[in-house]
């Protein structure tokens, strides 16, 4: 919808500079009785078909290499592969929008990302107005915060690439972070980790814990990520694979922590040492996060039913730059390096002809 409202779009496809692919795959693909044998866990051939069919019936991808000039958004852990098994041969200079960075853990035969850093860019997952805003009014200051650190969520063996899974299923295996994090529950105060609990039950962990665990689950990205910026909570991620988006544009270190996986007891020490001896450092992380959160926000656009609600519910209040600092225009900055005149396949005469 933003492509479809943005002053950037163009009717005549002859004057772009990228040709946007839209599509739903994800909903096809979440929705096992659209296409038979297609789900979150296998691959789907079906809608491979159909890439393939769109592709092959357009004359403007037969101009390109590659599909060089062609914009894909990938918006789960799947990837491209989940839904266009094919993508390395059909598109492999294709651009992705993408939040996955790495790998999904019901793929366990596919070992290698569709992410690729020298070409894709990695967008933020969307969250609610609602979220952007109860997360900022609920939010306290952080000497007012009882919890060290927050974790709701299920625990999660690592990808197949990196070990059996079934070697990995608690605790003892330092690479289940999850499992980690939760068996901390009963053995330290300070910690709010949980699992299986109501969906409020996680912002107020949110709101009132000074840092957030944001460990890998079925695969590298996780909304919570997101979230914690909105609830005034310093992310740690623990990922060792997970990059966050628009580090191109945003100094991503001051306003996060990044720790290895394996090394959970040693962070634990580390945290209390910053909240104990070192609390400007905490200050510091929260006023960074702070002022970045709004460029993972995508706000509606003017052709959405939620437009209106943009309007009528004070988002101003919580992102007070939000028409020139959000997601869309991050976007909008790393793609226009990657616009060339040169993309197609011409031969030039030198009289402002092309030929293909």
């Amino acid at each position: 919808d933003w492509f479809l409202s943005c002053p950037c779009r163009t009717d005549n496809p002859d004057e772009a500079d990228f040709f946007f692919v839209p599509h739903y795959t994800a909903c096809l693909i979440n929705h096992a009785d659209t296409f038979q044998g297609c789900d979150t866990k296998q691959v789907c051939e079906p809608t491979t078909a159909l890439f393939e069919q769109v592709l092959n019936e357009s004359r403007h991808y037969h101009r390109t290499d590659g599909g060089r000039d062609h914009l894909f958004v990938w918006g789960s852990g799947m990837g491209a592969d989940g839904p266009f098994s094919s993508w390395r041969q059909w598109v492999p200079n294709a651009i992705f929008l993408m939040t996955e960075p790495e790998l999904w853990n019901p793929y366990p035969d596919i070992v290698e990302p569709s992410y690729m850093p020298h070409k894709d860019i990695l967008v933020p997952g969307r969250l609610s107005l609602e979220d952007m805003q109860g997360l900022t009014r609920l939010s306290k200051p952080l000497e007012e915060r009882p919890f060290l650190g927050h974790f709701i969520g299920w625990p999660r063996a690592p990808h197949a690439s990196v070990m059996d899974p079934k070697d990995c299923m608690n605790a003892s295996c330092p690479l289940n972070v999850r499992s980690v994090l939760l068996a901390m529950r009963d053995t330290e105060p300070d910690m709010h980790v949980d699992v299986d609990v109501p969906y409020i039950e996680s912002f107020v962990g949110l709101t009132n814990s000074m840092f957030c665990f944001v460990p890998r689950g079925k695969s590298g990205w996780s909304s919570r990520f997101f979230q914690t910026f909105f609830a005034g909570c310093v992310p740690v991620i623990l990922n060792d694979l997970y990059e966050p988006p628009f580090g191109e544009l945003l100094d991503l270190p001051s306003a996060m922590i990044k720790w290895p996986m394996t090394e959970v007891k040693e962070l634990v020490t580390h945290l209390r040492q910053i909240r104990d001896e070192r609390a400007q450092v905490l200050y510091d992380l929260q006023e960074a996060g702070r002022a970045l959160r709004c460029w993972y926000a995508w706000p509606p656009s003017w052709v959405e039913w939620s437009w209106i609600d943009v309007n009528k519910s004070k988002f101003n209040h919580t992102c007070d730059e939000w028409h020139v600092k959000n997601a869309y225009v991050a976007v909008t900055r790393l793609l226009a390096p990657k616009a060339t005149s040169a993309r197609h396949r011409f031969f030039w005469k030198g009289d402002g002809s092309r030929n293909s």
